[in-house]
């Protein structure tokens, strides 16, 4: 139910453009005026322009409408979107235009035909998460992305697509992400995918190191760093990084610093399994009594390929510390 403010008089006014009298009004007939006067009018008083009230009011037919909102969108009057049909900001579609010929001497720079890519890339961010209607700052900061990060359009779609799926669709967000992502050299979808692959990998190994150390609470920057020389350069897996964990619990508050030494002087003695550390120790294997049962592995389909956000872990915490 809709309830709307009725006045006895029709006092009002309804602002028409400068710029569709001067560039649209002599190329429109008789309908096709009236018909963007009167959406117009529409959505100023009501917020929404109904297709039936308008044929009524103006006494035309339905094909005459029809075809009137055809020629209102091949002169840029309007736009259709996912919700239906949006009035076009005139003032900034002129800016826009303006604004176009800067993008094209950029992308001249780069290889013959991204370009082209590249505005089909915009195209689709404006029509995905702007409903069509992407204002110019948002054109500016992704032509200055595209320059400084080298992102291929596939990733640039999907930076978009992950902060929106996260609710964050701001500038802040959006080149922090950014920033990380480049930072962990992206720039193809395929480095993308194995990026975040790694991410949360290192995630979910951040959390279990400070789920088993009790800190309550997440690890910080400066500790993040041994996490990730475990990780990355002695390519360790959780079992080996578990078993430097209880070693700590011989010495009171045990900080990361500490198990790393211990992980350190295994990796220098070249160990690379649990097995060769105990081994060495002359520490029994310790044998399962129940043999694991590994549960089958289903392949997701590639995130991102339909614009659809990937599967994350609900306590990423970085992302939520911008």
């Amino acid at each position: 139910m809709k309830f709307i403010q009725k006045n006895k008089l029709e006092l009002g006014d309804t602002q028409v453009p400068d710029l569709f009298i001067l560039n649209n009004i002599k190329s429109l007939q008789a309908n096709d005026i009236k018909v963007y006067l009167y959406i117009l009018y529409m959505i100023k008083k009501y917020g929404e322009a109904d297709s039936d009230v308008i044929v009524k009011e103006l006494n035309i037919t339905e094909d005459e409408f029809k075809t009137s909102i055809e020629i209102l969108q091949a002169e840029e009057l309007i736009t259709r979107s996912s919700r239906g049909y949006a009035i076009v900001d005139l003032k900034e579609l002129e800016i826009n235009k303006s604004y176009a010929p800067k993008f094209d001497a950029r992308a001249k720079r780069v290889q013959p035909g991204v370009e082209e890519k590249r505005k089909a890339a915009v195209d689709a961010i404006s029509e995905s998460f702007f409903n069509g209607v992407m204002t110019l700052n948002w054109y500016t900061d992704i032509g200055n992305m595209f320059n400084i990060y080298s992102f291929s359009e596939e990733v640039m779609i999907a930076l978009f697509q992950y902060c929106k799926e996260r609710k964050a669709l701001n500038k802040k967000y959006v080149y922090a992400v950014a920033e990380t992502w480049y930072n962990g050299g992206v720039k193809t979808f395929e480095e993308l995918e194995n990026f975040l692959d790694n991410y949360d990998k290192f995630t979910k190994v951040k959390q279990k190191i400070s789920k088993s150390l009790a800190f309550g609470r997440n690890l910080n920057k400066y500790e993040e760093v041994y996490v990730k020389k475990w990780l990355e350069e002695y390519n360790y897996d959780f079992d080996i990084i578990e078993e430097g964990l209880k070693r700590s619990t011989s010495t009171t508050n045990p900080s990361i610093k500490y198990i790393d030494a211990i992980i350190s002087s295994w990796h220098k003695k070249g160990y690379t399994t649990v097995e060769e550390i105990l081994e060495a120790e002359g520490q029994p294997k310790v044998v399962e009594s129940t043999p694991e049962v590994k549960k089958p592995v289903i392949e997701k389909k590639k995130s991102y390929q339909s614009y659809s956000q990937r599967e994350y872990d609900s306590n990423d915490d970085f992302y939520d510390e911008i």
